[in-house]
């Protein structure tokens, strides 16, 4: 065992940042040494330090990989003493305590953090131990057939370091981790479910190794019980998230917790409804913790949970989200979220944050007004839902982040964060088309946006800003096409200005956008075109009279700026 300790330690110098293979002082060690005198080893080494850690990594690997798990002659599996048996377990235990990432990664999600050499050490360190610690752990494997139950008795904590490296996107995984961990949780998921393993040990992970995580962190919303709770006690103004607060171990140490979670929300299937609704009281306490957090990282990720978890409830039609009342509760935290606007918050967090909020709040609104046994109170309440969001955050976030209407020392609007007014318009256009007929109410808000946006003389120089306004201009008019014919003149002004730009830039590295622009500002006016002439009534039995005489003229309308400016011909062609 000396001997290929030794070995490992100094393959790990010779070739640092990559697991050695092959070793030979493994197949002398598992010849000499039993599983119990291995965990022994182990467990008695010092692994204060990196190097001491992977030393012992690739020890067990090495030894593992020799070993042989057949008896003799074909015999079948090799059986496992009591010894034996508590060391795999063991084994299981520490790989997947190892392979967790640790506070190094905590400067990720802390926006005043500074990246230093030391932390990216650290973080480059913790990499490669997780991939370590992954590759054990499918070498462990080979153990599985030679224990008593065929599994360890730790499978939750197997579990749960499998889904730490579920998403690629998290800044501890590597393609190695990742790839190691598809494989293990491949194998694991399928043999947990056969042996009727797999929603205990879900259960088991949400109460004993998440929900003590967040023991210092309540939401006066909600009960134990993770219901809403209607006589809720104001916690103090400068309490729990002050600087004197309790630490938040899901913030400092465990940061995979947001990863963890959204792996074991993808696992539900609407066959798993019961268990689903079993766990639902689990999630809620730590998703409003994140949305609820300081930190927009953490109040991203809580955002992000939330509209997964809310996937399970609609595919299979639970009325969870009714029973519990918290869909108030959700929206409440989740609504503060959309105030992130610069100059305060930097446009590129800004984007992150409200990226996930107002699919979030969608999300949460269709739950729990569009089921399949939706009544008209719930349709009431979903369009009332979807206006308050549309005119009091999308439009007023507009506004707030341009001037759009140009004051009297102005000569045209400007889009100083245009990345941002082209998300709000693509926002604009998805809430429009689920407003439907409703967005008639709101033409007088959202008309000068579009026409504003459209005209600016310097919008070529962002194609996506008009793209988008076109697309929402394509949406209002679809689903306020009754009562469009009264903005025809700004909504025709904003569409040929903004022709008569693209034909004036002459920037090659915009051709190509723009021409897709051109062809979609054409579908607008084919669009506008047949809304016009095909009006129909509201309320009464024939259309209104002005909007006859607006279908009879419309096409000398048209005519009448071709005459005034030829180049708009291909507009309306």
């Amino acid at each position: 065992m000396d001997k290929l300790r030794k070995e490992a330690r100094e393959a790990l110098i010779q070739t640092p940042g990559k697991v050695p293979t092959g070793f030979l002082p493994g197949a002398m060690a598992a010849s000499k040494c039993d599983l119990g005198q291995l965990w022994e080893d182990i467990s008695s080494h010092d692994h204060s330090t990196h190097l001491n850690i992977c030393e012992s990594l690739m020890t067990v690997i090495g030894y593992i990989e020799f070993w042989d798990p057949l008896l003799p002659n074909d015999a079948g599996p090799r059986t496992l003493n009591d010894v034996e048996t508590k060391a795999v377990n063991n084994l299981f235990e520490w790989a997947s305590a190892v392979a967790l990432p640790g506070s190094e990664f905590a400067s990720n999600f802390d926006e005043t953090a500074d990246f230093s050499d030391d932390v990216f050490q650290a973080q480059t360190e913790s990499r490669f131990r997780s991939e370590m610690a992954m590759e054990l752990l499918l070498v462990l494997n080979k153990t599985l057939p030679s224990l008593p139950k065929r599994m360890p008795d730790n499978v939750a904590d197997v579990l749960m370091a499998g889904a730490c490296f579920d998403n690629k996107a998290n800044p501890w995984v590597t393609s190695e981790s990742n790839d190691a961990a598809s494989m293990l949780m491949t194998v694991w998921i399928q043999d947990t479910q056969d042996t009727k393993l797999f929603w205990p040990a879900i259960d088991f992970i949400l109460k004993e190794r998440i929900r003590p995580l967040f023991a210092n962190t309540k939401n006066p919303a909600i009960t134990n019980a993770g219901r809403k709770n209607f006589h809720p006690q104001t916690l103090p103004r400068f309490g729990g998230n002050g600087l004197d607060g309790p630490v938040k171990r899901w913030k400092t140490t465990d940061i995979y917790v947001a990863s963890v979670l959204s792996w074991i929300i993808s696992q539900y299937s609407p066959q798993n409804k019961v268990q689903f609704e079993e766990h639902f009281p689990l999630f809620v306490p730590t998703i409003l913790a994140m949305i609820d957090d300081n930190n927009l990282p953490f109040k991203t990720e809580g955002c992000v949970l939330l509209t997964q978890l809310l996937q399970p409830i609609q595919e299979s039609d639970s009325d969870i989200l009714r029973r519990t009342n918290l869909t108030s509760v959700f929206e409440e935290a989740v609504t503060p979220c959309l105030l992130s606007l610069p100059t305060i918050t930097p446009e590129d967090r800004s984007l992150k944050l409200l990226g996930a909020a107002y699919p979030a709040l969608l999300s949460t609104l269709k739950t729990a007004y569009k089921g399949k046994s939706q009544s008209e109170e719930d349709k009431d309440a979903y369009t009332a839902g979807l206006a308050k969001i549309l005119r009091s955050n999308l439009i007023s976030s507009f506004h707030h982040i341009s001037s759009s209407t140009p004051t009297s020392g102005e000569t045209t609007a400007s889009f100083p964060y245009p990345r941002l007014s082209t998300f709000l318009l693509e926002k604009i256009t998805i809430f429009t088309n689920e407003l439907g007929i409703h967005t008639t109410k709101y033409l007088q808000d959202l008309i000068p946006i579009l026409f504003t946006t459209l005209s600016n003389v310097f919008g070529t120089a962002h194609p996506p800003l008009l793209r988008a306004a076109t697309a929402a201009t394509q949406a209002v008019i679809k689903n306020a096409h009754p009562r469009i014919w009264r903005w025809r003149g700004e909504i025709l002004s904003g569409v040929c200005s903004c022709w008569l730009h693209i034909a004036a830039n002459d920037n090659e590295e915009s051709v190509s956008q723009l021409g897709k622009l051109k062809g979609e500002l054409q579908q607008t006016t084919k669009l506008l075109k047949y809304v016009l002439q095909n009006p129909i009534p509201i309320a009464v039995d024939s259309p209104e009279p002005e909007a006859l005489r607006v279908k009879d003229n419309v096409q000398n309308e048209l005519q009448d700026l071709v005459d005034a400016d030829s180049e708009l011909k291909g507009l309306f062609n």
